[in-house]
């Protein structure tokens, strides 16, 4: 662990992003929204997530940016990752930031682990899931 402004950090990043199906259901009346998060069984009517997750215990959510196709996601995935605030650059993002492929390889090099909803969730539980409520001026829309 990594001791940065009052928190522990798993490693360096402040940051990791997951790729996960999801779906997006808005109140009509109040405009909440609210994204489910699938983690194994998926309804046919999903979408596509980036959940970026403060790297620390519990893995709290700090954002997530949803899609109506993989590759968009992916795309939004590959740019984002090599932003990651880290710990050694006081918090801030790099400068010149490596491209997904070197960020993914410095990565694995340093055996750095990302988001796995398994450490989160209690053995022998089904069907994992998790439930974000956003407002509507929270709310990004679905790209």
């Amino acid at each position: 662990m990594i001791e940065f402004d009052g928190h522990s950090y798993f490693d360096d990043r402040l940051y990791v992003s997951y790729l996960c199906k999801g779906t997006v259901r808005i109140d009509p009346d109040d405009g909440v929204a609210t994204t489910t998060i699938y983690h194994e069984q998926t309804p046919a009517d999903h979408i596509w997530c980036v959940v970026t997750h403060r790297n620390c215990n519990r893995y709290p959510i700090f954002s997530i940016d949803s899609f109506y196709k993989k590759d968009s996601a992916m795309s939004y995935l590959k740019i984002i990752e090599p932003k990651t605030p880290l710990i050694s650059l006081n918090g801030n993002s790099p400068h010149h930031p490596k491209t997904y492929e070197e960020y993914s390889a410095w990565k694995e090099s340093n055996n750095l682990k990302d988001y796995d909803y398994r450490s989160i969730f209690t053995l022998g539980g089904i069907d994992p899931r998790e439930m974000i409520m956003q407002t509507k001026e929270q709310f990004d829309g679905i790209r």
